[in-house]
């Protein structure tokens, strides 16, 4: 991608994520908006503040003329557009749902972008993706990544961890997709646990030098990691599997995969010595 087609994706996301925020403070007014309207795309309940978000973003997506696909988790895969797709945008318009009806400040969206050539995405995975964008709602923190040229927040550039033992570190997993047992030495061996609920937000965590760690050994949607995933290496941390392979999913709604996001090798290293 050259300069002008990044600086349109950057400005755009910018604009889907105001849209969005903009929809979220309105659907507050709506004494229905925590309830469940259906299923989702990707299997899960879609809370009526979910519907809000994604139609915001979604009109806003389709009101930029573009030809292209898009994922999102209540409306599965959809293309906008009459012409081949250029590009696949992979959104999660409300990141941490829950937290976002009850008011938990770690809530937002997240946006990924990768090109393609028509409209088959059997070949395109997580390694395409060459923008990504995340905002925490809350707090209005911003996170950008452009593939090759680094990740800032704020338009600042981050500050990673350097933090190399388990021992010192702050790590954030999700307990319950673990079999029983598993993360018993790992849960008692880190200095600090956090989780708040919101995947992409929390991610952001890592690559900003809050978390040192984050793990999700269970089966994390690729939706979810999308954009944050390339924040992460363009600070400087590593993110992988859980048996440290590079992550190259699929860009499809229902595929998963484990991860372990740290600071360094070495983090890693140490971190994987603790699962049983």
């Amino acid at each position: 991608m050259n300069d002008e087609e990044i600086n349109y994706w950057l400005d755009m996301f910018d604009k889907i994520s105001q849209s969005v925020e903009e929809a979220i403070i309105n659907a507050r007014q709506d004494p229905d908006v925590t309830n469940i309207t259906k299923m989702g795309a990707d299997g899960t309940p879609t809370h009526k503040i979910d519907e809000y978000a994604e139609k915001a973003a979604l009109d806003m997506i389709e009101s930029s003329g573009k030809s292209l696909i898009v994922i999102s988790e209540e409306i599965g895969t959809l293309k906008v557009g009459d012409d081949m797709a250029e590009y696949v945008i992979v959104m999660d318009p409300l990141d941490g749902t829950s937290n976002a009806m009850k008011n938990i400040p770690c809530y937002g969206i997240s946006l990924a972008l990768a090109p393609i050539s028509g409209d088959d995405l059997s070949n395109v995975t997580l390694e395409d993706i060459e923008v990504g964008y995340v905002k925490n709602f809350s707090i209005s923190d911003v996170y950008r990544a452009v593939k090759g040229r680094g990740a800032t927040k704020n338009d600042e550039k981050m500050n990673i961890s350097s933090i190399t033992r388990a021992s010192d570190s702050t790590l954030c997993t999700y307990i319950y997709r673990a079999k029983p047992g598993v993360l018993d030495k790992l849960c008692s061996s880190v200095r600090r646990m956090r989780l708040i609920g919101a995947i992409a937000v929390e991610l952001c965590y890592v690559a900003d030098g809050t978390y040192d760690v984050f793990l999700d050994i269970g089966q994390v949607r690729v939706l979810d990691i999308a954009a944050s995933q390339l924040i992460i290496k363009e600070n400087g941390g590593l993110i992988t599997d859980r048996n440290k392979m590079p992550l190259k999913s699929r860009l499809d709604l229902i595929e998963k995969t484990s991860i372990i996001a740290t600071t360094n090798k070495e983090l890693q290293e140490d971190v994987l010595q603790l699962i049983d």
